[in-house]
């Protein structure tokens, strides 16, 4: 089956896949992608999954820093939930924890015992480096610091960096689903979706999925909202990295910053000289000393 073009389709857009993963019939989609996440850390795949979460093409969600774009349960009652980030930083760790522990919590109905728990499964396709470490995939669990011993197996962490991606660094079938979230608009889609499809069946019906999507009138729209919104926050962010204020100005100067490490407050007052920001309010932000704001 040929791929409709579209050059400038992002494969990333959450919207477009919640729809790849969450609408009627794509279960099977679904399930090898989590299997394959499965498979390259060692761990028991799965033979069914239920979504939790219907694609509903009217659902926009430009209002919404953070959202669980897939969630779905597995025939042993396992949660799985599946968040696209296309910007983040170093403490989005925090966040993603945060999430974990909001759908754990929910699996508990009052007057139920804990036996009634669960695992809460969660995978992250991160657009950004959280680290400088190699690693694409890395999966993390709760491990006693001395000996290695698993806890429990309820808390489950996959953190996938896609700009780390190189080909075949991976397991075969998670390679294959990274090789389709890497797709850049100068690629040729055409030409690595045939490739995929002959290295993976299942991407055949990715690409039909994909076809039907950019050829839906309404799906579109809320595609084009979407990435209107995305580009607009990250926008934001370059400008607040610029200015050298990890968080953000967003909230307001008067919050202030708390960072710890010296060249950090220098690097961050520098910054804030160069926008010629009056001398007092550096000094509130960074903590230095005027004098020290003087002599940069």
């Amino acid at each position: 089956m040929e791929l409709k073009t579209n050059n400038n389709f992002n494969v990333l857009n959450d919207y477009f896949v919640r729809y790849l993963f969450s609408d009627k019939g794509s279960e099977v989609i679904l399930l090898d992608f989590i299997n394959s996440i499965m498979l390259d850390s060692n761990m028991k795949t799965f033979r069914s999954v239920e979504i939790l979460t219907p694609f509903n093409y009217k659902e926009n969600y430009e209002d919404k820093e953070s959202i669980v774009d897939v969630k779905c349960i597995t025939q042993n009652g396992s949660v799985v939930i599946i968040e696209i980030q296309l910007q983040g930083n170093s403490r989005f760790p925090e966040r993603i924890l945060y999430y974990w522990a909001s759908n754990y919590s929910k699996l508990l109905k009052q007057g139920e015992k804990y036996d009634a728990l669960t695992p809460v499964i969660s995978i992250n396709l991160l657009n950004f480096n959280l680290d400088d470490a190699n690693n694409v995939h890395s999966c993390y669990m709760i491990y006693d610091t001395i000996n290695q011993r698993l806890l429990t197996d309820h808390l489950q962490i996959h953190i996938i960096e896609l700009k780390k991606f190189k080909y075949n660094l991976l397991e075969h079938d998670l390679n294959c689903w990274l090789k389709f979230f890497t797709i850049k608009e100068k690629d040729n889609k055409e030409e690595i979706m045939s490739e995929l499809v002959k290295e993976k069946p299942i991407m055949e019906e990715v690409q039909k999925r994909y076809n039907n999507f950019i050829k839906d009138r309404l799906m579109m729209n809320e595609y084009d909202k979407r990435q209107a919104y995305l580009y607009g926050n990250q926008i934001m962010l370059e400008e607040e990295r610029r200015l050298g204020i990890e968080e953000g100005i967003k909230k307001g100067i008067e919050q202030g910053i708390e960072q710890g490490i010296k060249e950090n407050q220098i690097l961050i007052a520098k910054n804030m000289k160069k926008e010629n920001m009056d001398i007092n309010i550096i000094h509130r932000i960074t903590g230095l000393s005027k004098e020290d704001i003087e002599k940069l």
